[in-house]
């Protein structure tokens, strides 16, 4: 998905978001969410037969070979700045290029891959990460909607008693220029997505708890930029409050573009939703049927015709062409909650989740991708980038993977 109660962000235990039966995906469930100590509390009768299934008990303790996904990054201990500690969860990953990488997740953990090596960036907190926002003047690590850490944005007014930058560069900002729903809520962050050299990110988020006494009028989707004329941090309402009570998209997991104006978000109980005119002062929002019940949790796209989305159980959903027409995917091969989906084309596609799950698309089928190295362990991963073909990082808890554990 911090030192404000207003969103009490970096308190947040484990959420776990669940789908009921549909007719056209049967037994669907999953789990989104997060905590400060990078652990998640997943319904495991989803998953009986998921190690057996997917031949993980052999994998899992095989030693690392060149052609699979090993463990190895910024865990391994001559990580300058330190390594991760393998309590921590990484929740994302992005980068500009396969030589500039940034990955974020518990308790203050920022990494940065250079090309060569991955080091530790100092953020000085115990904030945990959500989401990294790459902008062209520097980096944004978000901790919560109102709790947002920049990297080298100069355009960025810092404003007076701002507080010093960490070792690592990086300095909080207390957002202020925000809706007053943001201010008490206690959504948490779980996705942000902008196009180059566009104005605004759109961020998503999921309210905690879910109860009756939370807000209907709370949407999960958010707005952010740099306002032009007073260089601050600016957080808005994608839409007007209310809209997500009626549309299904007040819990959202995901978000990600075909182009600055051009969006698809996905959150619980398989909420699916087109967004258009995103950089306008007036966005559009249409659901679409997802043909599930079940939570999705990654949502990616390779073209405005050509997007993918994941969830729990193993759903995968296809547009392949008019964006009000998803097809059912039925030759994946796992039944484990899928987490986060990206790639670099429509024939290299990539999809993530429980039990070191790792499958790939190559334009015609789903495989599964084997993972070694892990001595034993089978750890949730929540986060994948794809900087070129043949070239794949996935993070989870305490590990992040690569072809031969080689960055």
């Amino acid at each position: 998905m911090n030192r404000h109660a207003l969103l009490g962000l970096a308190a947040l235990t484990a959420l776990t978001a669940t789908g009921v039966l549909a007719a056209c995906a049967a037994d669907e469930q999953t789990s989104a969410g997060g905590d400060d100590a990078g652990t998640i509390v997943a319904d495991r009768d989803a998953q009986v037969d998921a190690a057996t299934d997917s031949g993980l008990d052999d994998a899992a303790s095989a030693p690392c070979l060149p052609d699979t996904l090993c463990p190895g990054g910024p865990y391994d201990p001559s990580t300058p700045g330190g390594p991760l500690d393998l309590r921590t969860r990484i929740n994302a990953i992005h980068g500009r290029s396969p030589s500039d990488v940034w990955a974020v997740g518990a308790r203050g953990a920022i990494v940065h891959f250079d090309g060569t090596s991955w080091t530790r960036s100092d953020a000085a907190t115990q904030k945990s990460f959500y989401a990294i926002w790459l902008r062209d003047s520097g980096e944004a690590a978000i901790a919560s909607l109102l709790s947002v850490f920049t990297h080298g944005a100069t355009d960025v007014d810092a404003g007076a008693g701002a507080p010093t930058p960490s070792p690592g560069g990086w300095r909080e900002f207390d957002v202020t220029d925000a809706p007053g729903e943001a201010f008490g809520s206690t959504a948490m962050v779980s996705s942000i997505w902008a196009a180059s050299s566009a104005e605004w990110a759109w961020l998503t988020t999921m309210e905690f708890p879910i109860s009756p006494s939370v807000d209907p009028n709370i949407n999960g989707l958010w707005r952010v930029r740099v306002d032009p004329t007073t260089n601050a941090l600016q957080v808005a309402n994608a839409f007007t409050p209310g809209v997500c009570s009626v549309s299904p998209c007040r819990q959202m997991t995901s978000i990600h573009g075909a182009s600055a104006d051009d969006l698809w978000a996905v959150g619980v109980t398989g909420a699916l939703v087109h967004i258009e005119d995103a950089q306008s002062d007036a966005p559009t929002i249409t659901p679409v049927d997802s043909q599930t019940w079940a939570g999705l949790n990654g949502v990616w796209a390779a073209s405005k015709s050509d997007i993918w989305a994941v969830g729990g159980n193993g759903v995968i959903r296809h547009c392949a062409g008019a964006p009000d027409a998803w097809d059912v995917v039925t030759d994946v091969p796992t039944t484990d909650d899928l987490f986060a989906v990206s790639g670099t084309s429509a024939t290299d596609v990539w999809a993530v989740g429980a039990n070191a799950t790792v499958l790939h698309y190559d334009g015609q089928h789903w495989s599964r991708v084997r993972v070694t190295g892990l001595a034993g362990r089978t750890p949730t991963l929540f986060a994948v980038w794809a900087p070129s073909p043949g070239h794949v990082l996935i993070g989870g808890e305490g590990v992040l993977l690569s072809y031969g554990g080689k960055p």
